[in-house]
């Protein structure tokens, strides 16, 4: 009934604040017409209006990068990836990842499971892409309530908004490399089939073996690393209609990929994690839901001590490093696991331009996803104590483990008609994803069949979001504001927890009861930015925001096995909303013969979600999602020359620091001390203890995880005549020693049963250093004609110098990538 009653709100807000604009306008102004096939910047209502934070990558820079998200645009100011192999790598802007970076195709939610881990792919595709567009500022409100780093907004023509001038336009992009014999493919033809419909046909296609390195150590010295390799296959039909006053179209995509996970150490794969005792003891009362529902775990149920069991010897294998970078002997003539991924897309998106008096236009967005991914078994145990237990290559090809996700995304968004100099966009936004994640049945004990890792949820949201935009000659000026409620109803079976109630009841009088409500929250995000123009080719940026966000059912009630970040992962359901205040300065200089553009930020989050190290074992790790204080502050820039317009040299870098503050403490054991009393029942003197204390171990403030190391290059770019051109650009990638290092609690074991309980101490688990690299990258492009075909021919050489790249910002920082490549494009448009 709330979200019935949050959606009658939202709906009489968007009609008062619709009257509101209308009335201003016909009191106001005069109709203005605006052309409705202008293309549209995602972050303005001015069609084109670039902030001093905002960026577009070209289709052009796209169709020579990498094929996964994060290393295409890894690039790009202060934008690194997280890569996973050759199957997937997500960006990380500004230092943050995951659900903090909004991913968007077409201005629509791109429904996948990739913010669950960088093991899992983002299902849109930048090789067919028109351009990616980078939005920050108080335009991202328009999409997320959660991104101050950014909004990634994929642009394809999945869906025409023209019809063809000749009837036709197409694009064949085909290119082949050295490093993981890559052949791919990509074809984009749209046809007008009359004066108002349009036809669009895209297909991708993408092959890639292991990828080369200069070398790694997996008991031999290998020139490739395992599990690299990639197959993807894309395939999508879009129709629209389209007249003066706008269209509405129609497309199918659908896709499937398989791509290794690298670095896997088949000793997990035996192994539990001990975390909770759903039993307790007799002088704690008893949390009988555990049995069956682990995820509602609190900070009350966790161990003393949590621990592994394996049933390996994966603690006596060495730590990682250059010598022994997977940790273990590494069966390398074995294949690894791998990822089956499949997801087919409906969307749906009109635009009509002026339905109404006040309203410039109205869009309308659906997109219906049906995600489903696997981890296939590679039919090997590393069971080194029992070889022989069970048949491992029976379960060859068998899924480990099945990731799903439903998702519904729909947006209604009005542009009202110009008043005076004042323009904007309002709407309001809902969207649906039911997700779990699953694995075969283990066991089965009191009526339970297997322990999920991720419970199946439908994660709920509905929001009502503003954005005002004001231009002068000499000034520019921002506001937005977005409010968004969440529910994240979970089904339980009440039959099986009375079951287990029931039990407990008979072995102890103390049963605790917990909370099955589904959870609901709002938040509420607003930002402004101005910018002055203090001359005709330069102008000062400023940004201040306010940004809320809800935990993902990921951080929530995640509970097990993760071994593609060789870990298991818990959840914590007590999670408060995530709140960050933030700043950021801008100066930029353009159209001169010296150009820059530079950007400091500041980020404080109040409560900070993290996932933090509570155990490690060998290389096997136990976290689990907490909250506290963090600081996030970097800059990035850069600065061209124009020598003339055809010859320019860039100078260009970013560096970023991450602290987290207000850990908490590590509680153990009441601390006692003796002292002489008097027996009452005898009169003699007796030993006696007081309590006095309780151990602790506090957490001192320290880095955060996985902060991207600071860059610096130069870049030259050159035009010689209409044909030819030319790219050279080193980047020194400096060495990350600001690592973080995490601290939990430890009480060693006795050395006798007669000895006294050792106390308490800390374990520090430190994060590697990953070193410096200098990345050279060369490239040559011939441009042409043939009748009506234009056509280029572009050769690359990547990482010329052959380094040994390590990813400080990866789960798999011991993974190198990709060593020297030479990847030769064709690309042909008619």
């Amino acid at each position: 009934m709330r979200l019935k009653k949050n959606q009658i709100t939202l709906i009489l807000f968007g009609s008062f604040y619709l009257s509101t604009i209308a009335y201003a306008q016909q009191t106001i102004l005069e109709e203005i017409s605006v052309v409705a096939k202008q293309e549209k910047f995602a972050g303005s209502t001015l069609q084109d209006y670039l902030k001093v934070n905002d960026h577009i990558v070209k289709k052009e820079k796209l169709q020579m990068n990498s094929a996964t998200l994060g290393n295409a645009l890894s690039g790009e100011l202060g934008v690194h990836s997280n890569p996973f192999g050759g199957g997937a790598s997500t960006p990380v802007i500004r230092g943050q990842e995951g659900v903090r970076v909004k991913i968007l195709q077409n201005a629509s939610d791109a429904i996948d499971m990739s913010t669950l881990s960088p093991d899992h792919a983002v299902v849109v595709d930048t090789l067919l892409a028109q351009r990616v567009e980078l939005v920050r500022g108080s335009s991202t409100l328009l999409y997320s309530t959660a991104s101050p780093a950014g909004v990634v907004n994929i642009v394809d023509q999945r869906i025409p908004t023209q019809i063809p001038e000749k009837g036709y336009k197409g694009e064949i992009n085909t290119r082949v490399d050295t490093a993981s014999k890559e052949r791919s493919a990509t074809v984009g033809l749209t046809f007008g089939l009359t004066d108002h419909i349009a036809l669009r046909l895209e297909g991708l296609q993408r092959h890639s073996d292991n990828y080369q390195v200069r070398g790694i150590h997996l008991g031999d010295t290998l020139k490739y690393v395992p599990d690299t390799h990639n197959r993807s296959k894309v395939g999508t039909v879009g129709l629209s209609f389209i007249d003066d006053k706008g269209y509405l179209g129609i497309s199918y995509n659908y896709r499937k990929d398989k791509y290794g996970l690298p670095g896997h150490n088949h000793k997990f794969d035996t192994c539990t994690g001990h975390i909770i005792d759903p039993n307790h003891s007799t002088l704690k009362p008893t949390h009988y839901y555990l049995d069956p529902y682990p995820h509602l775990m609190n900070d009350s149920d966790l161990l003393d001590i949590v621990h592994f069991h394996c049933g390996t010897d994966y603690d006596l294998d060495p730590k990682h490093s250059h010598d022994h970078p997977y940790g273990h002997e590494h069966d390398h003539s074995h294949t690894g696991p791998w990822v089956d991924l499949e997801s087919k897309r409906v969307d749906v998106r009109g635009e009509i331009n002026q339905p109404f008096l006040g309203i410039e236009k109205a869009r309308l967005t659906l997109a219906f996803a049906d995600y489903y991914h696997d981890e296939k078994d590679a039919g090997k145990s590393g069971d080194t104590l029992y070889p022989n237990r069970g048949n491992p290559q029976a379960n060859f090809g068998k899924a480990n483990a099945k990731f799903k996700n439903k998702g519904f995304n729909s947006r209604l968004e009005f542009e009202h008609t110009p008043i005076g100099k004042l323009t904007g966009t309002f709407g309001i936004q809902y969207q649906q994803q039911k997700s779990s994640a699953t694995t075969p049945p283990e066991f089965s004990r009191d009526g339970i069949k297997s322990l999920n890792p991720l419970i199946e949820n439908t994660n709920k949201q509905i929001g009502v979001f503003a954005v005002e935009q004001y231009r002068t000659d000499n000034w520019f000026f921002e506001i937005g504001a977005r409010f968004e409620n969440q529910r994240t109803p979970i089904y339980y079976d009440h039959q099986l927890l009375e079951r287990f109630r029931n039990k407990y009841k008979k072995q102890r009088n103390t049963i605790e009861e917990t909370n099955f409500s589904t959870r609901s929250e709002n938040a509420f995000s607003y930002t402004g930015t101005a910018e002055w123009y203090f001359s005709d080719n330069d102008r000062l940026s400023a940004t201040l925001s306010h940004n809320e966000r809800f935990p993902t059912p990921m951080e929530l009630y995640y509970h097990g096995k993760h071994l593609a970040t060789n870990s298991f992962e818990y959840g914590n359901r007590d999670l408060t909303k995530e709140k960050s205040n933030n700043i950021e300065i801008g100066i930029a200089r353009e159209n001169s013969f010296i150009d820059y553009r530079i950007n400091a930020y500041y980020n404080h989050f109040k409560n900070y979600i993290h996932n933090e190290n509570l155990f490690r074992s060998g290389n096997l790790f136990m976290r689990r999602y907490n909250q506290a204080k963090a600081r996030f502050y970097g800059f990035e820039g850069e600065l061209t020359v124009n020598f003339t317009p055809e010859h320019k040299m860039t100078i260009f870098g970013d560096y970023i620091t991450g602290k987290l503050k207000n850990l908490g403490t590590i509680y153990g054991d009441n601390i006692y001390q003796p002292y002489t009393c008097i027996d009452e029942y005898d009169g003699w003197e007796d030993t006696c203890y007081k309590v006095i204390g309780i151990e602790q171990i506090h957490k001192p403030d320290r880095n955060a995880a996985r902060v991207p190391p600071s860059r610096l290059g130069i870049r030259f770019n050159n035009q010689f005549g209409e044909h030819w051109s030319t790219l050279v650009e080193y980047t020194h990638v400096f060495s990350q020693k600001k690592t973080s290092v995490a601290i939990h609690g430890r009480r060693p074991p006795k050395d006798d049963d007669d000895d006294p309980t050792p106390p308490l101490e800390a374990v520090y688990v430190k994060e590697d250093v990953t070193m410096r690299y200098d990345l050279l990258n060369l490239g040559i492009t011939y441009a042409n004609k043939v009748g009506n075909v234009n056509y280029k021919v572009i050769l690359n050489a990547n990482n010329l110098l052959n380094e040994k790249i390590y990813i400080h910002n990866s789960y798999l920082p011991y993974v190198p990538q990709m060593g020297r490549n030479f990847v030769l494009g064709l690309n042909l448009t008619f």
